[in-house]
């Protein structure tokens, strides 16, 4: 026997529902395989799914979008504090400056630092910003080729772009939430729908009942062995007929 399958993407569910609807717009209210209650639960329903559905694709949208942008900011900024560091280097081993002065930006070395996330790049912008402060206050030399000044408006633009990507994931945490308990709540008034439908017309046949039941929107599926089984059968019965 084929088994009813909830839908399982916003589309189907929305469609699930909108088909049970429709059809009991065109039965008597005191024959309609669903109940009143029922029905008014799932007209409400449908609107705020509708809603859910947009504000969740809308989200999305934006949030790859936003999330695109950041990622080039970050590989800006990141380009700018590696050239600062490359050209410390080279000021040091040209001996324009003593090695001493890594101290400054909290290097150890001549190796860059790690500026793989976001977290390592705004870590390092900072120390690097502040770095090159100290230093000059400590009657160091501007260094240009970047000018500190360059670096720091890269980083301070990146550094509000991750702020504001910080509030904008905890807003996508909530769209997600949101959207997860509307599919739990429409799966849950789409089964009652079907439960009704069929416990309606449990008196017929299996397979008259699933004919009109289908025109409720529920849905049924053959197992894999059960559609081989129908598959065999119809062509036994050709054969036989021949």
């Amino acid at each position: 026997m084929p088994y009813r399958r909830l839908p399982n993407t916003d589309a189907a569910r929305l469609r699930a529902l909108q088909t049970a609807i429709e059809k009991s717009k065109n039965v008597p209210r005191n024959e309609c395989a669903i109940s009143y209650q029922t029905l008014l639960e799932a007209k409400f329903f449908v609107n705020s799914l509708k809603y859910g559905i947009e504000q969740s694709r809308s989200t999305y949208s934006q949030s790859v979008k936003k999330g695109a942008n950041l990622a080039q900011m970050q590989r800006r900024t990141k380009m700018y504090i590696s050239h600062f560091i490359q050209v410390l280097n080279m000021a040091i081993l040209r001996g324009e400056m003593k090695p001493s002065v890594r101290e400054f930006y909290g290097l150890k070395g001549k190796k860059l630092p790690p500026l793989e996330t976001t977290e390592d790049v705004l870590e390092w912008g900072k120390k690097i910003i502040d770095g090159e402060q100290a230093r000059i206050a400590h009657g160091g030399a501007n260094m240009t080729n970047p000018h500190i000044s360059m670096v720091k408006i890269e980083y301070n633009k990146f550094a509000s772009a991750a702020r504001t990507n910080e509030f904008r994931l905890s807003n996508d945490k909530r769209t997600a939430e949101y959207i997860g308990n509307l599919r739990k709540q429409g799966d849950e008034i789409i089964l009652k729908l079907w439960n009704e439908v069929e416990n309606h017309f449990s008196d017929l046949d299996p397979e008259k009942r699933r004919e009109i039941c289908g025109e409720y929107g529920i849905s049924y599926v053959w197992r894999k062995s059960e559609l081989q089984n129908n598959t065999d059968s119809s062509a036994t019965t050709t054969e036989n007929m021949n």
